[in-house]
C-alpha cells in the first residue's frame, strides 16, 4: 500500500512521540526501583510516580506502537482476541494514569497543608494508606473497564459494514443512540470524579503557595527559604503535570466525542486524538527529569 505525504508525517510524529515516551518512563522505572534496591530513603511520592510511569508505558505501548504500525501500511495486525486485548489494556492504563495523578495531587496537597492536628492526622492516614491508594487506582480501572472489550472486534471480521465503525485498528458495532449514552455516562462519569478532585487539590495547592510567598516575601533568611525550596519545587512539579493532563484531557474528550457523535472519517481526525491521548504520556517523565532531576543508583 502506497504512503501518502500525511501517512508519513504522522506515522513519523507517532514516532518520535512513541520512542520518547517509552524511553523518558523506562528512565523514570529504573530510577525508581534501583534506589528501592539500594535501601535508599525513598519519599512517598516516589511509589505514586513509580506507578504512573508503569500506566504512562502501557498507554504507549500498546496504543502507540500498533498505530505507528498500521499508519506505516501495515493492515489487519491485530486478531479478534487481540483488538479486545489492546483496547482493555489501553484504556485500562489510561484510566490508571488518571487516578495516579489524581492521588499525586491529593498527596501533594495534604504534605503541604498546614501543620494543625487535624491536617496532620490526615497526613499520618496519606503516608499509611499511601500504598493502598495505588493497589486500589490499579483494581478500580481493572474492573471499571471489563466491559471495554465487549464490542470490540479485529477488522477481518466484519461482515456488514453498515453496522460497524472502523476505527483503523480495530472496529466496533455501531450502537443506536441509548446506547451511546449508556457508554458515555459510565466512561466518563469516573474521569470527571478524579478530574474534578486534581482540578480541586490543584486550586488548594496554588493558594497555599501563594499565601506562603505572601508571608516570607519580606523574609529574607536563607534558612527558610532554603527550608522551603524543596517543598514548593516539589509542589510546582505536581502542578505541572495536573495542568499537562487536563489541558490535552479535555481537548483529547472534545475530539472524540464529536468524532463518535458525527462519525467523520476525516484522516486527520481519525488519528488526532489517540496522538493527544499520547502526548501527557510522553511530557510527563520529561517534565520530572527536568524539574527534579536524578540519576540511577544501580544494585551490588
Amino acid at each position: 500500500m502506497r504512503m501518502t505525504l500525511s501517512d508519513l508525517i504522522l506515522g513519523l510524529m507517532f514516532l518520535v512521540q512513541t520512542g520518547i515516551g517509552v524511553l523518558g518512563n523506562t528512565f523514570l522505572l529504573v530510577t525508581y526501583t534501583s534506589t528501592a534496591c539500594t535501601c535508599q530513603a525513598l519519599r512517598p511520592t516516589h511509589l505514586i510516580l513509580t506507578n504512573l510511569a508503569v500506566a504512562n508505558l502501557l498507554v504507549l505501548l500498546f496504543k502507540g506502537i500498533p498505530q505507528i504500525i498500521f499508519i506505516w501500511g501495515v493492515r489487519n495486525i491485530l486478531e479478534h482476541t487481540g483488538c479486545k486485548l489492546v483496547n482493555y489494556i489501553h484504556r485500562t492504563a489510561r484510566g490508571l494514569s488518571l487516578c495516579t495523578t489524581c492521588h499525586l495531587c491529593s498527596f501533594q496537597a495534604i504534605t503541604i497543608s498546614p501543620k494543625t492536628m487535624g491536617w496532620m492526622k490526615l497526613k499520618g492516614k496519606a503516608l499509611k494508606n499511601n500504598r493502598f491508594f495505588c493497589f486500589l487506582c490499579w483494581i478500580s480501572n481493572l474492573l471499571m473497564n471489563v466491559f471495554v472489550p465487549r464490542t470490540a472486534q479485529a477488522l477481518q471480521d466484519i461482515h456488514n459494514a453498515t453496522k460497524t465503525r472502523n476505527y483503523g485498528l480495530c472496529s466496533s458495532q455501531n450502537p443506536d443512540t441509548s446506547s451511546i449514552v449508556t457508554y458515555t455516562i459510565l466512561m466518563t462519569f469516573p474521569d470527571f470524579v478524579f478530574m474534578g478532585l486534581m482540578a480541586g487539590a490543584s486550586v488548594y495547592m496554588v493558594l497555599l503557595l501563594h499565601r506562603h510567598h505572601q508571608r516570607v516575601k519580606h523574609i529574607h533568611t536563607l534558612s527558610i527559604s532554603h527550608r522551603f525550596s524543596p517543598e514548593a519545587k516539589a509542589t510546582q512539579t505536581i502542578l505541572l503535570l495536573a495542568t499537562n493532563f487536563i489541558m490535552f484531557y479535555f481537548i483529547n474528550s472534545i475530539l472524540r466525542i464529536y468524532h463518535i457523535a458525527f462519525f467523520k472519517s476525516h484522516f486527520w481526525l481519525q488519528h488526532t486524538p489517540t496522538f493527544l491521548a499520547g502526548c501527557y504520556p510522553t511530557f510527563s517523565p520529561l517534565i520530572l527529569m527536568v524539574h527534579e532531576p536524578q540519576k540511577p543508583s544501580f544494585c551490588s
